[in-house]
This record gives C-alpha cells, structure tokens and sequence, in this order.
C-alpha cells in the first residue's frame, strides 16, 4: 500500500507554503536533491511529500527535525545520512 502524496510541483499554494516553511529550516547544504534517489525523470520520492496526507502535521513534525539537523549541533551531515541509512535498511526503505 502506498501512502498517497503532494510532492512539492503539484502542491496548491496553501501546501506548498507550507512546504516552503520547512525548507527554509533545514540547512543549504540539505537543499539541493540527492542523485542516488532521483528517477531518470528528474522525479524522486520523498519523506517530506509523504507526510503532505495531513500539512499540519507534516509542518511541526519536519520543522522540530530540522532543527535536531542544524549545523551549531554535535552530529555532521555524514553522521545524519549514515543514521537515515541504517534505519532505512532496516526497514527495507528505498530511501
């Protein structure tokens, strides 16, 4: 069963304000897409557009996520990426 989703490009102007919202939290550096999960047609799936079924939740749940990624904190981006991958093998997680 697939959890059904707005990805950002075919969000209406109040979802995709909120996506914006969270975007601007994280930092530049977790911006730009990651090419080892994007399709040949430019499309990927993502955590963020997963939780789009319920916006209201997705804005706090993602905002207090980017804030444990702010750069000032003890762990580097390696260290996040490494943590998501073990936890997404875990779960048998494309992503």
């Amino acid at each position: 069963m697939w959890i059904t989703n707005t990805p950002y490009e075919h969000a209406p102007p109040e979802l995709r304000a909120i996506y914006e919202s969270i975007y601007a939290l994280y930092p530049a550096e977790y911006g730009p897409p990651v090419p080892a999960v994007t399709r040949p047609d430019g499309t990927s799936d993502g955590v963020t557009a997963a939780h789009s079924l319920v916006p209201e939740a997705m804005r706090h749940m993602l905002a207090g996520l980017a804030m444990m990624m702010q750069p000032h904190l003890p762990l580097t981006r390696r260290q996040h990426e490494m943590i998501a991958s073990v936890v997404s093998a875990q779960n048998a997680c494309f992503y």
